[in-house]
């Protein structure tokens, strides 16, 4: 095949690949014949190895098969589903519909590095609640099944719970594949928060110990789920709260670019400002101009406005006191008499905000009963939707410092009813923040005695879109007004996309001995795409395999007779963009390749191999022409 041709991927990233590749760049000696040869590399580490029968770490019975289902590529691909979205053509936020260990593979190249918070909320494995059953060979498969998009398994999920064995190993086996994975998409500055009570709490710390390291742990909030005593006398301690792990991607450059927010000002700290003096800059407090032990500063002498002279050590040069003294920011307590202090105004402690505690609790954080009304608010025709719902203000908080920039990505890939979305959407609304999220939810099936069921609602998917749907019209309506000031308008869409097999023919790596099959599947490889796959379905796919987020904006263009797809970007620029012929049932003719190619000056032009339909003289010529005019040609 001519080397000017380049194929895309089949899969998503092959971790152990990767990682042998990595090896190879850091040390070429450890690699021989294209292996990796783990005696020279255990002699290279000779030194930092530990012995291998006392490492410390937590393990289980699954573990390994726990990492190679993390490092195990899928050919599995998102379908969009444009009839069950909101504003598709300018939204920027994602709903998919999926197993999130296969969403979380997919979405490797589009999103590595790319997610500045993750917030999730698994089971807690308290023996009534759910696992995802990973049988680590076919996770895509699993899932076909599980949600009936195949005629034989029906699986399902199911409790975990304790006389079924392997109790907590079951839990770890889901956690450990799908945290691993989430770590590649965290920016470096990233943060991952992760719902959790007493039942897993300690193993939960070990495996992200493992897995982000031990240096980028950055606490466990304590949160007060319930305001109110349980009366529950089975066990001898009452539970009133959960906890929110905390890790980051790279802990040390979180603190360097100061990319963890702040939280807002409590009333009790806000009541500690007053404004004795009318001052026009408003409420103020006050603190010592006078430097602590440790704290630096210059040493000069001061004169009250009553005539006393102070010596010491203080905070700024003398200048930068004088200057603050200009402003009427130095104040002189006991009548003019004490040592200076400086004014704090309000309002700079307000937008600056104040270092989170691990302690919440009360209104500013919300509990259960009031996201129990919060649910109850929005679907207010049912009595009951979920148990145990986290609230918008909890979120909301974990949104503010995790991601405080205006326009990252928030991922939530345990979305349940989608309170993330609805904190993003609302935070989006009170800063003037572009926040954008993307919510992964397994079409988990509701109870069919549930009135969610009886009233059309066949999934918790549909529920946590429904959610999204109406929370995100409530709040246009409760800020009009503000949202009637931002530039660009608020985003409540999202685009829905399902997961599911590869609209391009696989080879099945299975043995067999039978040539009639043999031949078959031949005959099935000489077509690349499904004939029942849309276009549209091909559009998304091959995006995928070309690493372009999932918010890509594309145009159907008619070249010559061709509908061809192109990017754009933002303003409707398409000049040098990535133009897709996804065709294979009309073949072109090398004039209509070369006005493709000539009118739209794509970057990259990506065709159906089968397009030619066996023209090698036409894929050659095709070439030749892209050469010419420095196009990179891809075929799928």
């Amino acid at each position: 095949m001519d080397n000017s041709v380049n194929e895309l991927p089949s899969t998503s990233p092959n971790f152990r690949t990767n990682l042998a590749k990595q090896l190879e760049e850091l040390v070429p000696e450890a690699i021989a014949d294209g292996k990796v040869d783990v005696v020279k590399l255990k002699e290279l580490l000779a030194e930092d190895a530990g012995e291998p029968n006392e490492r410390f770490g937590l393990f289980w019975p699954g573990k390994k098969q726990a990492l190679r289902a993390a490092q195990e590529p899928t050919t599995a691909t998102l379908r969009p589903a444009k009839d069950e979205s909101k504003d598709w053509d300018t939204t920027n936020n994602i709903f998919i519909e999926g197993d999130n260990l296969e969403v979380l593979k997919v979405l490797q190249k589009q999103y590595h590095n790319s997610i500045k918070m993750i917030y999730i909320d698994p089971p807690y494995n308290t023996g009534k609640d759910f696992v995802y059953l990973d049988n680590f060979k076919e996770g895509l498969q699993n899932y076909l099944e599980f949600s009936q998009q195949v005629d034989e398994g029906n699986k399902k999920i199911s409790t975990n719970t304790e006389t079924t064995g392997r109790y907590h190993s079951n839990w770890l086996n889901m956690m450990y594949p799908r945290l691993k994975l989430a770590r590649n998409l965290l920016t470096d500055d990233g943060v991952i928060f992760i719902s959790i009570d007493d039942a897993e709490q300690a193993n939960l710390k070990k495996i992200c110990d493992e897995i982000f390291g031990e240096g980028n742990f950055e606490g466990i909030i304590n949160w007060r789920r319930r305001s109110n005593q349980p009366n529950d006398d089975s066990k001898m301690i009452a539970t009133v709260s959960e906890y929110l792990c905390v890790y980051a991607r790279n802990s040390s450059l979180l603190k360097a670019k100061n990319a963890f927010g702040k939280m807002p000002l409590s009333s009790d700290r806000l009541s500690a400002y007053t404004n004795p003096d009318s001052d026009v800059r408003g409420d103020w407090s006050s603190t010592p101009w006078m430097a602590s032990r440790g704290q630096g500063g210059s040493t000069y002498s001061i004169i009250t406005p009553t005539g006393m002279k102070y010596t010491g050590v203080w905070l700024g040069t003398e200048y930068t006191f004088n200057e603050l003294l200009a402003d009427g920011r130095i104040i002189f307590p006991n009548n003019g008499n004490g040592k200076p202090r400086k004014k704090i105004f309000a309002r700079e402690r307000i937008k600056n905000g104040q270092p989170a505690i691990n302690f919440w609790f009360g209104q500013q954080y919300g509990d259960n009963l009031s996201a129990t009304s919060e649910i109850k608010n929005i679907f207010a025709e049912f009595q009951r939707l979920f148990d145990y719902p986290k609230p918008v203000n909890l979120i909301k908080n974990l949104v503010r410092l995790g991601a405080p920039c205006s326009d990252c990505v928030i991922l939530d890939f345990f979305a349940g009813s989608a309170t993330t979305a609805h904190a993003v959407m609302q935070l989006n609304a009170e800063d003037g923040g572009s926040r954008k999220h993307i919510m992964v939810q397994l079409p988990e099936p509701t109870d069919e005695k549930s009135e969610a069921f009886k009233a059309g609602y066949k999934k918790i998917s549909d529920i946590a879109r429904e959610r999204i749907n109406r929370a995100g019209e409530k709040i246009k309506a409760d800020f009009a007004d503000k949202l009637a000031e931002r530039e660009t308008p608020l985003d409540v869409g999202y685009r829905t996309y399902k997961l599911a097999d590869t609209n391009f023919t696989k080879w099945q790596s299975t043995p067999t001995g039978d040539l009639t099959e043999l031949q078959a599947r031949l005959e099935l490889m000489r077509e690349s795409s499904n004939d029942n796959a849309s276009e549209e379905d091909l559009l998304v796919e091959v995006l995928l395999k070309m690493g372009l987020p999932l918010t890509t904006r594309t145009k159907t263009v008619d070249v010559d007779g061709l509908h061809v797809h192109q990017v754009v970007t933002e303003g409707d620029l398409s000049e040098g963009q990535p133009v897709l012929y996804l065709n294979e049932h009309v073949k072109p003719t090398l004039e209509q390749l070369r006005a493709i190619i000539t009118d739209l000056a794509p970057s990259k032009f990506v065709i159906l191999d089968d397009a030619f339909q066996g023209d090698n003289q036409l894929k050659t010529n095709l070439v030749q022409t892209c050469k010419s005019y420095d196009v990179e040609l891809w075929t799928v």
